[in-house]
């Protein structure tokens, strides 16, 4: 049975509306997923508590009931939810959707971690398996929402929904408190002194991109991404965190989920795959460079990064590579290239972006298309499955929420993802970023250190905003 009530609230951004209800369910784990910036999407999503979950921890697929009783399945997380989802009444939910004029109304929803590759491509876990864990945490994370609250911005209308009828039984006690008084919250500062450090130093990052060109000279790979993790040691209040982030780098993609012992926070700018009524959408980036500090010095710099021969043999490798991945499971002749190389511009970078669209082919569902495209070129290089052993042997470390996936499988057939990038982990201690470059043949390293530090800016001015 799916539960809804819908009414008006036009006086307060979905921001206010998931603090009010935090405190109205302070025990649950609870996520806000909105979208900004060069976007089209109308909604903000609001996901408390979790009546089902799945997880993958230690090589290990646990799935909790919807009794709370942990489960520990045989299969991978992703061949136990192509059989789950065998048994969903598709039509039922997009009817609700249509319904209800909401792009979402349940389905499993949450984070898949980069190290999840090595599950879709089991020639990875002898690489893989070793690599020191700084992060402890699951390698996927997805819950059935308790409880959906859905802002729309086109129309300031608050959608309720639940599959619980304990929780439609607390619509009207919601609506009342939504729509009652507000205090305003004050930021909490960063307690604790620690700028932070990198995994890697400076000298140490710039061998790991000399052995990549090295390794792309001999023929090995044509193109792989290095990264860097930043890590400062401070406590830092994830809501507070996330609210200056969503005003410095307004992304297509921002997101707060907030676990028991840990929280991830972040505003990508770029969807991992989309698929809608079956029809697919990949969008690589690849091409960076810094905002100019006036106009006309940033259109300079978008005129040189759209003619910078490095930049473009890159984007046109990963774009290959997405028709490739997409190809696998697209209907034959549907892959097609639309607004090839355009310019897309956030707080801190610009862009080279194109988009790879395709019809999903029949008897192909959301979860062949997303291990076929997981995890994105642009997070790994070409070919995808050596670039990925060679950054577990250079790297060192479990990615983890960096550059695997933020997004849900709905329970009308449809999906949407985005990779995990300009994102942080916010653990009770200390907060994790990371980011990386795509290293090339002929790569400079200062300017490749320089790409690393240039992604991370919005990040990390967001933090010292509350220092």
């Amino acid at each position: 049975m799916i539960y809804s009530k819908q009414f008006t609230l036009d006086q307060l951004a979905p921001i206010a509306v998931y603090a009010k209800l935090k405190t109205l369910f302070k025990d649950e784990i609870t996520y806000l997923f909105e979208s900004a910036g060069q976007s089209e999407g109308n909604y903000s999503f609001i996901c408390i508590g979790a009546r089902e979950r799945l997880q993958f921890v230690d090589n290990k697929t646990i799935y909790t009931d919807i009794h709370g009783n942990k489960n520990v399945k045989e299969e991978n997380p992703f061949t136990f939810l192509k059989e789950y989802y065998k048994n969903i009444d598709t039509a039922l939910y997009k009817e609700a959707t249509t319904k209800l004029n909401i792009g979402f109304v349940d389905g499993f929803i949450g984070y898949i971690g980069y190290d999840m590759v090595k599950v879709f491509e089991p020639k990875l876990g002898s690489s893989m398996d070793h690599l020191k864990d700084e992060l402890n945490i699951p390698d996927l994370d997805l819950i059935l929402p308790k409880f959906l609250v859905v802002y729309s911005h086109k129309n300031n209308q608050i959608s309720l929904v639940s599959m619980l009828k304990e929780f439609a039984d607390k619509f009207n006690t919601v609506e009342e408190s939504l729509k009652g008084s507000y205090q305003y919250i004050d930021m909490t500062k960063n307690k604790g002194n620690d700028k932070g450090s990198f995994a890697h130093s400076k000298e140490q990052f710039f061998k790991m991109i000399d052995d990549s060109k090295e390794m792309i000279r001999s023929g090995d790979v044509f193109q792989i991404l290095m990264t860097n993790r930043f890590t400062r040691d401070i406590e830092v209040d994830p809501f507070s965190f996330y609210r200056i982030l969503r005003i410095k780098n307004p992304s297509p993609y921002m997101f707060l989920m907030e676990y028991e012992n840990f929280n991830i926070v972040g505003s990508s700018p770029e969807v991992m795959v989309r698929l809608t009524n079956g029809k697919l959408l990949l969008r690589p980036i690849a091409g960076t460079r810094k905002r100019g500090a006036t106009n006309e010095r940033d259109k300079e710099l978008e005129i040189e990064l759209l003619h910078d021969p490095k930049e473009l043999a890159e984007h046109l490798m990963l774009i290959d590579l997405g028709r490739n991945d997409v190809g696998r499971v697209a209907k034959t002749g549907s892959v097609k290239v639309e607004n090839m190389m355009h310019i897309e511009k956030f707080s801190h970078v610009m862009h080279i972006v194109t988009d790879v669209v395709a019809t999903l082919d029949d008897g192909k569902d959301m979860f062949d298309l997303f291990m076929a495209t997981f995890t994105a070129g642009t997070m790994t290089g070409a070919p995808k499955i050596r670039a990925m052993e060679l950054i577990a042997e250079y790297e060192g470390l479990k990615r983890g929420f960096y550059s695997g996936s933020i997004g849900y499988f709905g329970f009308d057939g449809n999906m949407d993802s985005a990779i995990t990038i300009r994102t942080a982990m916010v653990k009770k201690d200390k907060v994790i970023l990371q980011a990386g470059a795509g290293i090339v043949a002929d790569s400079q390293n200062e300017l490749e250190y320089l790409e690393v530090n240039n992604k991370l800016g919005a990040l990390i001015h967001s933090l010292e905003d509350l220092d």
